[in-house]
């Protein structure tokens, strides 16, 4: 770009130079000629006004070459012939207009020519010729040419140099997007500034051109983390419903085709498939949508029982219940239905894998929130921080799936908490539904 912008710049110049310049050398060579010739002629016509008595009374004048230190005269009669001085015998025909009374330049062999006629009175009493060598004026114009033709390479030199600092000045925040979008291509989302030094873009469009890159690329960021949150926790949330689903298909699987039992476990299958396929919608929309959305007026007591139905059906580890209360019926919060699922079973999941005794999920009222407590009979050695540090394998699988739990909370306005640690109790504080809240989003 640089290169062309360069080039550009050189060609306009050399254009500009050439209009401008050829017709004004060509005028400047026709000023020194014509000022050459105007000067002979004003000598020669003091000359012809000097030698006008002398010739009206019928004598030769004398000293009348040359006119000037350069310039050579003759005077001749009015039948074209010379009389005296430094000229050819007769008169050229080109110069014969000085014999009807008019001066006459003319260019010959090199030299100027002016014809000037004497008058005395009213009357033509001769003509005086007078000429000078054309290399004055030659060198002047060359002169004149010399220092016109520095001062377009002068002009050039300077187009150019201006050239290069605007493409440099131009390019350098392209250069610097290009690099960027290359990046971008990479999977790098770090965008650089317009230019290294924090000087402005010297184009508006670039700098807008900047700017949509740099919000696309936070775009793609924000994308592809979210993308890789749900691989993560897709993982972690899948593993329980497909061992549910492992366990009634091997069930199915070692009963006789056909008996009510295998079918009892086939159905029991196809609900835990069921529940899988709406698991990995709704942590897929999750992962897709900004924090935050879908929010919606929804019953606590019936989420929380259907939670506790699904914990159920996917299996309870032998010698563990589960069990779902409610402290005040008809509570409603506003959330998301599939966010709030899915925090209520990461915490059920986690205290049937890692707590004691009976599990119970309890729904009630606290002021302006709704509160659920998750709790089982164990006791837990963590503190807050460290069980929401959202790091997979840590504390025998505490971690990324609680983290989860606490970042769909948050999203939708709520706290996750640990309430007690002994009996271990967390707690989902959500914001309550308004009088005026509808039963939609």
């Amino acid at each position: 770009m640089q290169a062309r912008i360069i080039r550009f710049a050189m060609v306009v110049s050399l254009v500009a130079i050439t209009v401008f310049g050829v017709p004004l050398a060509a005028g400047a060579a026709r000023y020194y000629v014509v000022d050459e010739q105007s000067d002979l002629e004003g000598d020669t016509q003091v000359a012809a006004d000097g030698i006008a008595p002398v010739l009206a009374a019928g004598n030769v004048p004398g000293g009348v070459s040359p006119v000037s230190a350069d310039s050579p005269a003759a005077v001749y009669g009015l039948d074209g012939r010379l009389i005296t001085g430094e000229g050819p015998p007769r008169l050229a025909p080109a110069l014969g207009g000085a014999l009807r009374g008019r001066v006459v330049r003319a260019s010959d062999d090199g030299e100027f020519v002016v014809a000037v006629p004497v008058f005395d009175g009213d009357r033509r009493v001769g003509v005086l010729r007078a000429s000078r060598q054309e290399s004055d004026a030659v060198k002047r114009v060359g002169v004149t040419w010399a220092v016109m033709l520095v001062l377009g390479v002068a002009a050039v030199v300077g187009s150019r140099l201006v050239a290069r600092r605007l493409a440099v000045r131009l390019s350098a925040p392209l250069e610097v997007l290009a690099q960027d979008a290359t990046r971008l291509g990479e999977g790098d989302f770090t965008v650089s500034e317009p230019l290294p030094d924090g000087r402005r873009a010297p184009v508006p469009e670039i700098a807008a051109v900047h700017r949509s890159l740099a919000a696309t690329a936070t775009r793609l960021d924000a994308l592809l983390t979210r993308e890789r949150a749900f691989s993560a926790e897709a993982s972690h949330q899948l593993r329980t419903p497909l061992a549910g689903l492992r366990l009634r298909l091997e069930e199915a699987a070692s009963l006789p085709p056909g008996s009510p039992p295998a079918v009892a476990a086939l159905d029991g299958a196809l609900e835990a498939a069921d529940r899988l396929d709406r698991t990995v919608s709704e942590l897929l929309r999750l992962a897709r949508e900004p924090a935050g959305a879908r929010r919606e007026v929804l019953t606590v007591d019936e989420l929380v029982d259907g939670v506790v139905a699904a914990a159920r059906a996917d299996g309870v580890p032998e010698g563990r219940a589960i069990a779902a209360h409610a402290e005040e019926g008809d509570l409603h919060a506003r959330a998301s239905a599939a966010a709030v699922r899915q925090i209520l079973a990461v915490l059920v999941e986690n205290a049937l894998v890692h707590g004691t005794g009976q599990v119970t999920v309890t729904a009630r009222d606290a002021a302006s929130a709704v509160a659920v407590d998750v709790a089982d009979e164990g006791t837990l050695d963590l503190d807050e921080a460290a069980l929401f540090t959202g790091r997979p394998g840590t504390h025998e699988g505490h971690g990324i799936g609680l983290a989860l739990a606490r970042r769909l909370a948050e999203a939708q306005g709520g706290r996750l908490r640990l309430r007690s640690a002994t009996p271990t109790t967390v707690t989902l504080l959500l914001p309550a539904a308004g009088d005026g809240d509808g039963d939609g989003g």
